[in-house]
């Protein structure tokens, strides 16, 4: 049997952390990040602690803008007193432990190869093809109890379907996971309840109370599509707010860097869009240099600058991998010092999908590093900046002839507000 959808080794110490956690009786803390991928296999520990009699179970969100590997976050985990701690699909760094003295484990799937300290690891990356978090945990937990399968394999779909997408294949060595799909209303329930799920997490509040309990409650997602839990009206509220903060900015003209390898879009909003407004872009735009979309977010943090890149779909050598982590420490390595100042929430994520926040300063000499001056319009080939299209009306035939160098096609406000639909079930 092959190694998967992580090091079967590991599978087996995560399976017996789960099963001591759960009869210890201790309190037990699952940290699962805010997305649908994360909140599926939350959900899919807390089923499976609680079908294996554990009572004392709390769960914890880190903060917009923040993540697990800092020392506030061990501080507010701390309050916990926790006597185990699981950690779902957060990324993961080396460092100093999470919660020092508290047996942790960690389920993830985002690229890395080292952890922190005292922690025990069940990452699928690296086990082709990697399977997102929900569906690790999934494998790892469904044939704990005999009731869990019906509870929890909808869940692995869910959150699969959060992170790749509808049209992912169930072969093998994934799971076939068709007859789940198929009971529960099918592909496009599914998608409609990633759409629901992911929108608090992307409104400038971010308030996961709600949606949490709803992933919770329901038994399918029909469940939450279908209005029977609670909660999903403030989904809907939240998903209205981050379509109306997409079509604000997603028409915000790209910049391209010097060599044409880099599309920046700059905007400036509350909510988490930047991942989406370049999940849109890198469908559009094209270029004979053209590698990814860059997008960069200057009022998600103050003080930060807070960005999502995708790689391009039309883009050149596309039969050749390309790594955004590797591609952007690359750029970084350029400018002496600069690695140090970015800091270590920078080119974070996957190889396909990586991105950052990082301090103003930093970013203005990231920029310059990637062909750009510090304001974000194109440095020419001998370093001076050239002259930006002005932005107003006078000047929308010279934009759009640029646009359409670049192949973008002009949208209609519908079909804008159509692509965000399926931009906010396909993003991560």
């Amino acid at each position: 049997m092959s190694d998967w959808p992580c090091d079967l080794a590991a599978l087996d110490s995560a399976r017996k952390f789960v099963r001591d956690a759960a009869s210890n009786g201790g309190k037990i803390v699952l940290a699962p990040d805010r997305d649908a991928d994360g909140l599926c296999a939350g959900a899919t520990l807390h089923h499976t602690l609680t079908a294996l009699g554990a009572t004392n179970i709390d769960t914890w969100f880190v903060p917009k803008g923040a993540n697990i590997h800092t020392t506030d976050a061990t501080g507010a985990l701390s309050a916990f007193n926790a006597a185990a701690l699981i950690v779902l699909d957060q990324g993961s760094r080396g460092g100093p432990p999470i919660l020092p003295g508290v047996p942790t484990l960690i389920l993830d799937h985002h690229q890395s190869t080292v952890f922190p300290d005292e922690a025990q690891v069940a990452s699928a990356y690296g086990h082709e093809p990697v399977a997102t978090t929900s569906l690790l945990a999934y494998v790892l937990c469904h044939d704990l109890h005999p009731t869990l399968e019906e509870k929890v394999a909808w869940l692995g779909v869910l959150g699969t379907f959060g992170d790749l997408g509808s049209s992912v294949k169930w072969h093998d060595p994934f799971p076939d996971m068709t007859g789940a799909i198929k009971q529960h209303g099918g592909k496009t329930k599914f998608s409609q309840a990633v759409s629901l799920i992911n929108a608090p997490r992307r409104t400038a509040q971010c308030d996961m109370g709600g949606v949490w309990q709803a992933v919770l409650q329901a038994t399918s997602p029909r469940d939450i599509v279908d209005r029977k839990v609670a909660g999903v009206d403030a989904m809907q509220a939240a998903r209205d707010e981050v379509t109306e903060e997409v079509n604000k900015n997603a028409r915000m003209p790209p910049k391209f860097s010097a060599d044409g390898t880099v599309a920046l879009i700059t905007i400036s909003s509350g909510a988490q869009i930047h991942p989406l407004i370049a999940t849109r872009w890198c469908s559009s735009l094209k270029g004979k240099n053209l590698r990814y979309v860059m997008v960069a977010n200057h009022a998600y943090l103050p003080n930060k600058v807070n960005f999502a890149a995708r790689i391009a779909k039309h883009r050149v050598d596309p039969d050749v991998p390309l790594d955004l982590i590797a591609s952007f420490k690359a750029a970084a390595a350029t400018d002496p010092g600069l690695t140090e100042l970015l800091g270590d929430n920078f080119a974070r994520g996957h190889a396909q999908a990586s991105g950052g926040s990082v301090s103003t300063d930093a970013f203005q000499r990231l920029l310059r590093a990637l062909g750009f001056d510090e304001h974000g319009n194109t440095l020419g080939g001998t370093g001076k900046k050239r002259k930006p299209a002005a932005m107003d009306a006078d000047s929308d035939a010279k934009k759009t002839k640029t646009l359409m160098n670049f192949g973008f096609k002009k949208q209609s406000p519908s079909k804008a507000a159509e692509g965000t639909k399926t931009a906010a079930v396909k993003a991560e």
